[in-house]
């Protein structure tokens, strides 16, 4: 997820070629290959019950299953998406398309080498196609969280270790921030980049650049836990990047990103019912930025807050994923330096609307941010209004249409409609 706000750039003159573009290879063979795979599961008889029924390739034969007895997982996603803008925004043509592969390894140390609490996970991620923000609409929110230029790069190379009964936990490597701190369990499911982490959160280091870092997490009790994490991320930390320059997203050349968070979850309260969590962020960067009036600033701060509930779930299944839950999130930091200042968001996903389809979801989401005024922008404030309705083909495999209507995109653009369709295969 993309969350470095600052003015989109207008969209360039893109000749046509006659090489066919990744994303259209890529979707063409992962059509052709779910199909494919699909056809095969149907025909072997793959049962619902099978312990990676939720993998394209399955079992591999009882090698799948072997390896994870011994503590080696081999993962692999492909995420592919279309992106259509009906008005307003940049332009309405072309249509954009866009690939996400990632192919990840998991060590258990404690089956493996007898090393208890430990985990080692390297994740390679492959990104292809054009930004449909810089492209289409020139949101400042970033209407979809994956898509940033073309890249490959070792997205993530961590080790972590846990102490005194899991009560501490020490990560250490290449970390997507967005998977430790920020994490809105409720907003997963929607595309905008905005559910995942608050746009006046600029700097953190997530997709497309996943940062050097030590992160802490104390845990004395279930329901509580505090966490601080140090990335080293500016522009010229480029570890692990093979193709593209994803850290180009960070608006300093120097300088660290420091965040602490605290928080508490519960499973049922007497006046919320269900499962939820609140969470408290602050966050604070050393580096040098050039503010809208052209003078450098060391350093730069802000702050969140989180707050997932569920709502209901049906009679009798309170341990199904079946349910409404909603989230509501806050953010803020400083005026000078960012078009963002202030952002309000929240939503809701109903799962499992129909009985006979548990899986699939449905969901609406509001996102207002307000731009500063020191931006210079005709506008005062940007706000992104999302629903989708994502559909579970089979355990390994959904498609999810999605429709956001954008008003005051940048701060300056006509308000825009687009579309977006993804697909999504795990293997």
């Amino acid at each position: 997820m993309q969350n470095s706000p600052r003015r989109p750039a207008q969209a360039g003159n893109h000749k046509g070629s006659a090489v066919l573009p990744r994303w259209r290879l890529r979707w063409a063979v992962a059509v052709a290959l779910a199909v494919a795979l699909w056809m095969l599961a149907a025909s072997a008889g793959l049962a619902a019950s099978s312990p990676f029924a939720d993998k394209a390739t399955g079992d591999w034969g009882g090698r799948r299953q072997w390896l994870q007895q011994v503590g080696i997982s081999l993962d692999a996603t492909l995420v592919l998406e279309g992106f259509n803008n009906f008005r307003g925004g940049l332009s309405t043509y072309p249509v954009v398309g866009a690939s996400t592969f990632d192919l990840s390894l998991t060590l258990d140390t404690a089956r493996l080498l007898k090393v208890p609490g430990g985990k080692f996970y390297v994740d390679l991620e492959d990104h292809a196609g054009r930004n449909p923000t810089t492209v289409l609409v020139g949101d400042l929110q970033i209407f979809d969280k994956l898509n940033d230029k073309s890249y490959l790069q070792v997205f993530e190379l961590w080790y972590q270790q846990k102490l005194f009964a899991d009560r501490l936990r020490l990560k250490v490597g290449k970390v997507d921030a967005n998977t430790e701190f920020s994490v809105i369990d409720n907003g997963l499911p929607f595309l905008n980049s905005s559910t995942q982490v608050s746009p006046t959160v600029y700097l953190f280091p997530t997709t497309p650049d996943p940062m050097p870092s030590v992160n802490v997490f104390f845990t004395p009790a279930k329901f509580y836990y505090a966490s601080f994490g140090a990335y080293y991320a500016n522009r010229s930390v480029g570890f692990g990047n093979l193709v593209g320059t994803p850290q180009d997203v960070q608006l300093s050349e120097n300088g660290a990103f420091l965040i602490g968070e605290t928080g508490f979850h519960w499973h049922h309260l007497p006046l919320l019912g269900g499962a939820g969590n609140l969470r408290l962020g602050a966050w604070g960067h050393t580096g040098t930025f050039t503010r809208f009036d052209g003078s450098q600033q060391q350093g730069v701060y802000g702050g969140y807050a989180i707050f997932d509930q569920t709502l209901w779930q049906p009679a009798g299944e309170t341990h199904t994923g079946r349910g409404v839950r909603a989230f509501l999130e806050y953010g803020q930091t400083q005026r000078t330096v960012t078009p963002l200042d202030l952002h309000l968001g929240g939503g809701f996903t109903w799962t499992g609307p129909l009985a006979a389809r548990p899986q699939d979801i449905i969901g609406f989401s509001p996102q207002y941010a307000h731009i500063s005024a020191a931006a210079g922008l005709p506008q005062s404030f940007e706000l992104a209004l999302e629903g989708f309705y994502r559909w579970q083909i089979v355990g390994w495999a959904w498609i999810m249409p999605d429709l956001q209507y954008i008003i005051n995109p940048g701060g300056q653009y006509p308000n825009a409609l687009v579309a977006t369709l993804r697909m999504q295969v795990d293997f």
